[in-house]
């Protein structure tokens, strides 16, 4: 995992500050909950799990969104 994503700071309501270029960005619930998964240091298939268990969606809806977002967080450089 990048350190930028681990060094990222966020709280309860879904802000989320980058200390090493003083961005912030607003994340939705999940994508708040997706990223401190990720900062434990959870993988990929440890997120889909947690979609699969927290939501009610379909697999290929849940690995498309998180296929999304993912790529989300590497165009950001966060990941």
């Amino acid at each position: 995992m990048n350190n930028t994503l681990t060094n990222l700071l966020l709280n309860d309501r879904g802000v989320a500050f980058n200390p090493s270029t003083g961005d912030a960005l607003l994340l939705s619930p999940t994508a708040l909950r997706l990223v401190k998964l990720l900062q434990l240091g959870e993988n990929e298939e440890s997120l889909l799990r947690h979609l699969l268990d927290e939501y009610e969606v379909e697999d290929s809806t849940a690995r498309r969104d998180l296929d999304s977002f993912l790529t989300q967080l590497d165009q950001m450089q966060l990941l």
